[in-house]
């Protein structure tokens, strides 16, 4: 259950593969996507590392881990992201470049519409495979409230295992909401293998929850196409709804809701107070309304931490009393118009969501149960409502269709080589392929600038640069709008470059990163090692002087580790052999020996797979 000091998911715990098994495969969606927050995932999905609370953020002593866990995700890993919807990072890294082929993406709704509706499910699926071969494959299926960011505040997730089974149990409905992601045909393939693969797939419900559960996407349609992620009884007991932005008009779900549940049932609806505040107590005098205690919100200020954030609400929950039994949605869908539609009015949702359908006995995981856990904790209080600060809708409608505008451009990156001087290049970067111009509302600003440079240029204005090297060429460009009364809004946009470097780009990391010889040992020394730490993989990183191939720091012997991932680890030697020929292809000059020494291995592990 939810308990506040017991009941904590690790996420980085959660993306690591279970003992005796290795990431097969991933797929995640999210709405917002911190990059530097997906590169630190990697460690967990592939190196079985974390990043401490502390280090969050900070990637500048990890580049060798980095490059081994972000190259490892090649065609093993698809982010779906709302397009537009990408962080500025704080700061310029390289290994960014491994991360593009990662991404996917994706709008709930084409056209002028668009801009006020979002791609917002927030899931991991993940496919494990035994080291053994002969263990059958583990999943996990997450289903969050949270982003793909380092964001700090309260949330909730739902961990469920499963294993490959000769008879299946998942709902058909979580295949429907994989094969909707397909929007390239270059996706499709690779989807419909995950869908077959997952009708094989035996769950295993949390504890204190029914066996069976239910997935429930949310997408735009008619009246009768609509998905709406939710299915409650016509009637019900107390209802408890948990979600940081409402609203609550006449015709909202949450005024549904709140008319299906009996005469004497207790309504209780947790929110931000600012969100509280703006709605007003008038429209919500049918509910007892909490919000999460101003000690929490600003607790790493009170506590003057080095860079304090809000840990304000983020969390969406629906439990609802129907006789003995709790119904449960948890998932990605704010208790908004966008999220779930009007019923008072029959307008369909506008957003893509994903919730899951839980259901358990009342007195264990009911409403009346989850407040008297919370209880003792202190974190949310009885709501004193508050004058709201004024909002202006047109202001932030304007910005939404700027936002859309801008994400929706076919941004295309035209990349030249410098003759005069190889391995630099001229940039220049077109907002659409016919040339047209992208109108953005009356009075509003733009510009646009490379990654690695604080150099912007204003839309509408030549957009070049010139003398940029391989390794700085990203498909990453951060925008940022500025309306008439100077709000700014900041993202990144994911352009196509004219000429595909990709292959170049990585190379290029390759060398620059463990091209020397002494960084180049201890990388292959950390691939075939059965369990290098965090510290093992940072120090990869020193300088590269007196290499052997015979002995790194007299420690060990890259000969000896060869030998025993031959006997032990064939996977590790496979991945050992593909880094030293993609150095090899790269680099001159390498380790005296080192040649002579792959040689007779790759001949060993060509004819033990033949």
């Amino acid at each position: 259950m939810l308990t506040l000091e017991n009941d904590r998911l690790d996420y980085g715990g959660q993306l690591r593969a279970p003992p005796g098994y290795a990431l097969h495969s991933a797929i995640a969606t999210t709405f917002s996507l911190d990059l530097e927050t997906l590169a630190a995932a990697s460690l967990a999905l592939t190196l079985d590392q974390t990043l401490e609370e502390e280090e969050e953020g900070e990637l500048s002593a990890e580049r060798v881990a980095l490059l081994e866990s972000i190259d490892q995700l090649q065609k093993r890993l698809m982010v779906f992201y709302q397009r537009g919807n990408i962080k500025v990072p704080g700061k310029f890294n390289r290994l960014f470049t491994l991360l593009e082929p990662l991404l996917v993406p994706v709008v709930a709704l084409e056209g002028a519409n668009g801009a006020f509706a979002s791609f917002h499910p927030k899931v991991w699926l993940l496919r494990f495979s035994a080291l053994d071969e002969d263990g059958a494959d583990r999943w996990r299926l997450l289903v969050l409230s949270r982003n793909l960011t380092f964001d700090r505040s309260w949330d909730l997730a739902v961990s469920i295992d499963g294993e490959t089974a000769r008879n299946g149990n998942g709902d058909p409905r979580l295949l429907a909401f994989l094969c909707s992601l397909a929007q390239d045909a270059r996706h499709i393939p690779e989807i419909k293998v995950w869908c077959d693969a997952l009708g094989h797939v035996a769950w295993t419900a949390p504890d204190q929850f029914d066996p069976a559960f239910e997935v429930l996407p949310g997408f735009h349609g008619d009246e009768k196409t609509a998905g709406v992620p939710l299915d409650l009884p016509d009637k019900f007991d107390d209802l408890l709804v948990v979600s940081p932005f409402l609203d609550a008009d006449g015709q909202s779900m949450l005024a549904e809701l709140a008319s299906r549940t009996r005469d004497d049932a207790r309504r209780t609806l947790i929110s931000r107070g600012d969100t509280l505040d703006k709605i007003g107590r008038d429209a919500l005098e049918n509910w007892d309304c909490l919000s999460l205690s101003e000690r929490v919100v600003d607790g790493e200020e009170r506590l003057e931490s080095r860079a304090p954030a809000q840990q304000n609400l983020h969390a969406k929950l629906i439990v609802a009393k129907h006789g003995a039994q709790a119904i449960w949605h948890v998932g990605s869908a704010n208790m908004t118009n966008a999220a779930f539609g009007q019923p008072g009015k029959l307008a369909p949702p506008r957003n893509r969501e994903l919730m899951l359908r839980l259901t358990g006995r009342n007195r264990k995981v009911g409403p009346d149960a989850l407040l008297e856990a919370w209880k003792t904790s202190n974190v949310f209080h009885k709501h004193e409502f508050r004058e709201a600060g004024p909002a202006s809708r047109e202001e932030d409608s304007a910005m939404r269709r700027a936002v859309h505008a801008l994400s929706s451009a076919g941004w295309l990156l035209h990349v030249k080589e410098d003759r005069s001087e190889p391995g630099r290049f001229d940039l220049r970067l077109d907002m659409q392929p016919d040339g047209a111009a992208v109108r953005l509302p009356a009075g509003y600003e733009a510009t646009v600038r490379l990654l690695c440079r604080d150099d912007p240029r204003a839309l509408g204005a030549p957009m070049t640069w010139t003398g940029v090297s391989l390794t700085d060429i990203s498909a990453f460009l951060p925008v940022e709008i500025v309306s008439p009364k100077g709000v700014r809004k900041r993202f990144v946009v994911q352009a196509a470059l004219s000429v595909d470097l990709l292959e170049r780009r990585k190379g290029a990391l390759f060398r620059d990163i463990v091209g020397d010889g002494r960084k180049l040992l201890r990388y292959l020394e950390l691939i075939l090692h059965l369990d290098p730490s965090r510290t093992d993989w940072s120090r990869a990183d020193g300088d590269g002087q007196g290499a052997d191939v015979f002995g790194l720091e007299g420690k060990g012997a890259l000969y000896e580790q060869l030998l025993r991932a031959a006997s032990r680890a064939p996977r590790r030697m496979g991945r050992a052999i593909d880094i030293y020929r993609r150095i090899r292809a790269e680099v001159e000059t390498l380790p005296e020996g080192l040649d002579a020494l792959f040689d007779s291995f790759v001949a060993y592990h060509q004819e033990r797979n033949a």
